[in-house]
């Protein structure tokens, strides 16, 4: 693929990827930059012979596992995304899994190498990283992770955290509160963040307003995870194109808005008429495609009692005219050695052949 083609597919990003690709890179390489600064802070301090309670072996040991982070940062960069820019969602998932283990071990290590009493102090802006993705669970697994290893180093290597006081349960006691304050905090925004935004920019990008549907673009993930799971032979799935019948006519005779009231009336039938596992998609223009998670033949039950449901009523438009519609539709099977694309073509044709040979009919053979 041209470089120019690769920039131009890379601007049509979606709202939803391009915030996710941002996050991403910052959340990857910002807890890695932050690591290899400290290594070579705490490398200049011992050679300079400010901390000289640091020994050796544990010094070139926190730089290499930092190096090691910064390595697997740059390894994340150049391999999570696709050549239309779109991020990989298992990279997706495994870089937050990294960027937990990094904040949590990092903070562990420079917790113990650090002789100042209140570095603790530092464990929200290590916890902090995690709300980039306001993502709740990998956020909690960072509190707990960050806050857990703090009350170990407090109950373990208290004088390196609490120091000398006139009152330290009370010191200590002021201590907890304000971790779980903030903690708190950090979670709420995380909740509120993912809330309000993520699943904002989540409904806007991949599901279509007019139909509720998924859209085309959102369509890949969900087709090669049961794609994956037929080929392991763990689960069944067919793949069925349904298409509503003479369309152009409702629209020329009626009008756009009674053919988006026919639309919607058929993606809602289609929708309330299979199971939640099964997932639907707005395929484009009147076309719709349906994953249904069955075998053959309880696919070819379901879809035709959709069709039936469909065709059984009509439209009511503005009480002025009662519109009649229809569907035809191609069901294709998943069959040992067959692509994905394999299926949708196969399932395409049989929708076109049983538009050409009567209409309003499930087609499962030619």
């Amino acid at each position: 693929m041209s470089e120019t083609k690769r920039d131009e597919m890379k601007q049509d990003l979606s709202a939803l990827d391009a915030y996710l690709n941002r996050v991403f890179k910052i959340a990857i390489l910002a807890p890695s930059i932050a690591t290899l600064t400290a290594a070579i802070y705490f490398t200049i301090l011992k050679i300079a012979g400010w901390y000289p309670n640091i020994p050796v072996p544990l010094l070139v040991g926190f730089d290499i596992m930092d190096i090691s982070f910064m390595t697997i940062s740059v390894w994340f960069m150049k391999t999570s995304f696709g050549e239309d820019g779109v991020l990989k969602r298992e990279k997706l998932k495994w870089g937050k899994v990294f960027s937990v283990i990094v904040i949590i071990v990092q903070w562990n290590a420079i917790s113990y190498m650090s002789p100042m009493r209140e570095w603790w102090a530092f464990m929200f802006f290590f916890a902090a990283f995690g709300m980039l993705f306001f993502d709740m669970k990998m956020m909690l697994t960072t509190v707990i992770g960050v806050s857990v290893s703090t009350f170990i180093s407090w109950a373990v290597m208290g004088e390196l955290f609490v120091g000398p006081s006139d009152d330290p349960t009370k010191e200590a006691v002021v201590r907890v509160i304000c971790v779980i304050w903030t903690m708190s905090v950090l979670l709420l925004i995380t909740y509120f963040g993912s809330k309000f935004l993520v699943e904002e920019l989540e409904k806007y990008a991949n599901y279509n307003t007019l139909t509720h549907l998924l859209t085309r673009r959102s369509m890949n993930n969900y087709l090669q995870e049961a794609y994956r799971q037929a080929n392991t032979g763990k689960s069944s799935f067919c793949l069925l194109m349904a298409d509503i019948n003479d369309f152009k006519k409702v629209n020329d005779t009626y009008g756009h808005d009674c053919g988006d009231e026919v639309l919607k009336y058929v993606t809602q039938t289609i929708s309330t008429g299979v199971k939640k596992t099964d997932t639907v998609f707005r395929w484009g223009g009147e076309e719709i495609c349906i994953l249904l998670k069955a075998d053959e033949e309880h696919a070819l039950e379901a879809a035709e009692r959709i069709r039936n449901d469909i065709a059984q009523d009509s439209v009511n438009y503005r009480n002025e005219a009662q519109v009649s519609v229809t569907v035809t539709m191609g069901i294709s099977p998943y069959r040992d050695g067959m692509t994905v694309q394999a299926m949708m073509d196969d399932a395409d044709a049989k929708l076109y052949w049983g538009k050409k040979h009567g209409k309003n009919q499930v087609v499962s053979k030619i």
